[in-house]
């Protein structure tokens, strides 16, 4: 997986963490002073750190730039480390028109002034990277044969954004929820209950091998209960599909049963791993600490 140093100018800053964020969901390691560098930390050794540890140095181009004398030291390091190891380190990007130094004259830069796609593919180019679709909530299931993106923070993403959107409309018709834990990840039952000849389940889930929504309408309230065998009824892949069906299926409970008695309940917390309780549990304890320094 490649690296990439960002020098650049404060000027240039929300261009420069754009880029740096289209370049992390390409698979490539960023360093950008803004997510490296913590209150307390020595600017200039994070900086050093910087520039040897990763494989290759962007400088972004433009007026104030060449007139940065950081970014003037950081070419001149990235230079030094070009003639020890006898390959290409400096990466130009011409971000607005300036006058390029002759020590980049000769360079072919990535041109991003007049088509920002046109600019990071050429960039991408270099970076051994063929396709520069980026990965986002609506596209993660192309990604989930790639080994260098990590798709399974969006697929998190979009079953809460589904939870959410599932509850409410739940809310609406009354009817209860319960979210499937470890044994069943990224499912939800939801349940209506007038009397034993009037009721309803139906449960959605994600499914870990085709990544489509799949529906249940076996008797079970809790999830966890469920075998994937179960999950024979195709939805869809979008929350918009899932809420339709849902919609649909209570829609339907309404006009021949009516409204479920009684109040509805819900049950929609995330079963955590370990790691993530004590991760979640070191952050709570920050939050009430006067300190906020990393030298302790």
């Amino acid at each position: 997986m490649p690296s990439v140093f960002l020098s650049h100018t404060s000027v240039d800053k929300p261009f420069v963490e754009k880029l740096g964020k289209d370049l992390k969901k390409l698979g490539v390691n960023v360093w950008f002073d803004k997510w490296e560098i913590k209150v307390g930390d020595s600017i200039t050794w994070k900086i050093e750190d910087g520039i040897r540890e990763n494989e290759y140095l962007a400088i972004v181009l433009s007026p104030e730039a060449l007139n940065s004398s950081w970014v003037k030291s950081e070419i001149s390091a990235a230079w030094v480390k070009q003639m020890n190891t006898k390959k290409i380190v400096l990466l130009p990007i011409l971000y607005r028109d300036c006058n390029i130094p002759l020590l980049l004259a000769d360079r072919k830069y990535a041109d991003f002034r007049k088509e920002y796609s046109l600019g990071l593919a050429e960039l991408a180019s270099v970076l051994g990277i063929k396709e520069i679709e980026t990965i986002d909530i609506e596209n993660w299931r192309r990604f989930v044969k790639s080994k260098n993106v990590d798709w399974k923070i969006y697929r998190k993403q979009e079953f809460e954004r589904l939870v959410t959107v599932l509850v409410d409309r739940a809310i609406e018709y009354n009817w209860s929820s319960w979210v499937g834990g470890t044994k069943n990840l990224f499912s939800i039952t939801f349940s209506a209950y007038i009397d034993r000849e009037r009721k309803k389940n139906i449960t959605i889930k994600l499914s870990g091998k085709t990544y489509a929504y799949l529906a249940s309408f076996e008797d079970v309230i809790n999830p966890n209960n469920l075998r994937s065998s179960c999950f024979s009824h195709y939805i869809g892949n979008s929350i918009n599909e899932c809420e339709e069906f849902l919609w649909r299926q209570m829609e339907d409970f309404k006009n021949q049963w009516g409204i479920p008695t009684g109040k509805s309940v819900h049950f929609t917390e995330r079963f955590s791993r370990a790691g993530e309780v004590t991760e979640a549990a070191l952050e709570l304890v920050k939050k009430f600490n006067w300190y906020k320094g990393n030298k302790k």
